[in-house]
Protein backbone atom coordinates (compact mmCIF):
# COMPACT_ATOMS: atom_id res chain seq x y z
CA UNK A 1 0.00 0.00 0.00
CA UNK A 2 2.81 2.53 0.99
CA UNK A 3 4.55 1.59 -2.28
CA UNK A 4 1.25 2.37 -4.32
CA UNK A 5 1.03 5.43 -2.51
CA UNK A 6 4.57 6.95 -3.20
CA UNK A 7 3.94 5.76 -7.02
CA UNK A 8 0.75 8.09 -7.35
CA UNK A 9 2.38 10.64 -5.57
CA UNK A 10 5.36 10.51 -7.86
CA UNK A 11 3.27 10.07 -10.69
CA UNK A 12 1.46 13.50 -9.64
CA UNK A 13 4.79 15.52 -9.60
CA UNK A 14 5.83 14.24 -12.62
CA UNK A 15 2.63 15.59 -14.46
CA UNK A 16 2.94 18.82 -12.69
CA UNK A 17 6.04 19.61 -13.74
CA UNK A 18 5.29 18.37 -17.38
CA UNK A 19 2.16 20.73 -17.41
CA UNK A 20 4.42 23.84 -16.52
CA UNK A 21 5.08 26.92 -18.76
CA UNK A 22 8.37 27.02 -20.80
CA UNK A 23 11.03 28.44 -19.26
CA UNK A 24 12.31 31.00 -19.32
CA UNK A 25 9.20 32.88 -18.53
CA UNK A 26 9.08 36.55 -18.19
CA UNK A 27 8.14 36.86 -14.35
CA UNK A 28 4.84 38.32 -13.14
CA UNK A 29 5.50 41.52 -13.40
CA UNK A 30 6.91 42.00 -16.23
CA UNK A 31 5.00 39.64 -17.69
CA UNK A 32 2.61 42.75 -17.08
CA UNK A 33 4.41 44.99 -18.43
CA UNK A 34 5.10 43.31 -21.77
CA UNK A 35 1.36 42.85 -21.38
CA UNK A 36 0.42 46.51 -21.42
CA UNK A 37 3.27 47.37 -23.89
CA UNK A 38 1.80 45.25 -26.51
CA UNK A 39 -1.49 46.44 -26.13
CA UNK A 40 -0.65 50.15 -25.85
CA UNK A 41 1.31 49.66 -29.68
CA UNK A 42 -1.66 47.64 -30.66
CA UNK A 43 -4.27 50.12 -29.41
CA UNK A 44 -2.51 53.14 -30.96
CA UNK A 45 -1.62 51.77 -34.48
CA UNK A 46 -5.32 51.28 -34.96
CA UNK A 47 -6.53 54.64 -33.09
CA UNK A 48 -4.27 56.13 -35.89
CA UNK A 49 -5.97 53.86 -38.76
CA UNK A 50 -9.01 55.59 -37.08
CA UNK A 51 -7.89 58.97 -37.19
CA UNK A 52 -6.37 58.99 -40.37
CA UNK A 53 -9.37 57.23 -42.01
CA UNK A 54 -11.16 60.42 -43.12
CA UNK A 55 -9.98 63.75 -44.41
CA UNK A 56 -9.14 66.07 -41.96
CA UNK A 57 -6.71 67.51 -39.80
CA UNK A 58 -5.42 65.31 -37.77
CA UNK A 59 -1.79 66.61 -36.49
CA UNK A 60 -2.70 67.12 -32.70
CA UNK A 61 -4.35 63.55 -32.57
CA UNK A 62 -1.26 61.35 -34.53
CA UNK A 63 1.29 63.59 -31.60
CA UNK A 64 -1.18 62.38 -29.16
CA UNK A 65 -0.92 58.74 -30.56
CA UNK A 66 2.66 58.92 -31.60
CA UNK A 67 3.70 59.82 -27.67
CA UNK A 68 1.19 57.19 -26.23
CA UNK A 69 2.89 54.50 -28.61
CA UNK A 70 6.21 56.51 -27.52
CA UNK A 71 5.72 55.65 -24.19
CA UNK A 72 4.58 51.86 -25.26
CA UNK A 73 7.63 51.71 -26.84
CA UNK A 74 9.60 51.96 -23.55
CA UNK A 75 7.98 50.30 -21.73
CA UNK A 76 8.27 46.87 -23.72
CA UNK A 77 12.56 48.28 -23.87
CA UNK A 78 12.90 48.30 -20.05
CA UNK A 79 11.88 44.47 -19.96
CA UNK A 80 13.91 43.86 -23.10
CA UNK A 81 16.92 45.32 -21.33
CA UNK A 82 16.49 43.03 -18.46
CA UNK A 83 16.21 39.95 -20.44
CA UNK A 84 15.31 39.75 -24.06
CA UNK A 85 15.12 35.66 -23.93
CA UNK A 86 12.10 35.49 -21.79
CA UNK A 87 9.50 34.20 -23.17
CA UNK A 88 6.07 35.69 -23.49
CA UNK A 89 3.15 34.38 -25.07
CA UNK A 90 5.43 31.85 -27.00
CA UNK A 91 7.67 34.40 -28.21
CA UNK A 92 10.63 35.62 -27.31
CA UNK A 93 10.88 39.43 -25.50
CA UNK A 94 13.17 40.07 -28.57
CA UNK A 95 10.94 39.01 -30.97
CA UNK A 96 8.04 40.64 -29.68
CA UNK A 97 10.43 43.60 -29.64
CA UNK A 98 11.01 43.21 -33.71
CA UNK A 99 7.87 42.58 -34.34
CA UNK A 100 6.88 45.61 -32.19
CA UNK A 101 9.11 47.70 -34.64
CA UNK A 102 7.33 46.53 -37.57
CA UNK A 103 4.02 47.09 -36.36
CA UNK A 104 5.24 50.45 -35.50
CA UNK A 105 6.96 51.56 -38.53
CA UNK A 106 3.99 49.26 -40.65
CA UNK A 107 1.29 51.83 -39.16
CA UNK A 108 2.94 55.03 -39.40
CA UNK A 109 4.37 55.57 -36.16
CA UNK A 110 7.18 56.04 -36.91
CA UNK A 111 8.91 57.84 -33.85
CA UNK A 112 7.95 55.36 -31.42
CA UNK A 113 9.34 52.90 -33.86
CA UNK A 114 12.57 54.59 -34.24
CA UNK A 115 12.42 54.51 -29.86
CA UNK A 116 12.11 50.57 -29.85
CA UNK A 117 14.48 49.53 -32.33
CA UNK A 118 17.09 52.01 -30.91
CA UNK A 119 16.62 51.22 -26.94
CA UNK A 120 16.58 47.23 -28.28
CA UNK A 121 19.42 46.81 -30.27
CA UNK A 122 21.70 44.12 -30.15
CA UNK A 123 23.63 43.91 -27.05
Amino acid sequence: MRVRTLLWALAAALCLTACGATPPQAPFDQAKQLDRATSGISTACGEKAQVTAFPGEHRQDLETLEATAESSARRLASVYRLDSKWIYQGETVRQIASDGVSMLRDCGLTQAAATLAALTAQR
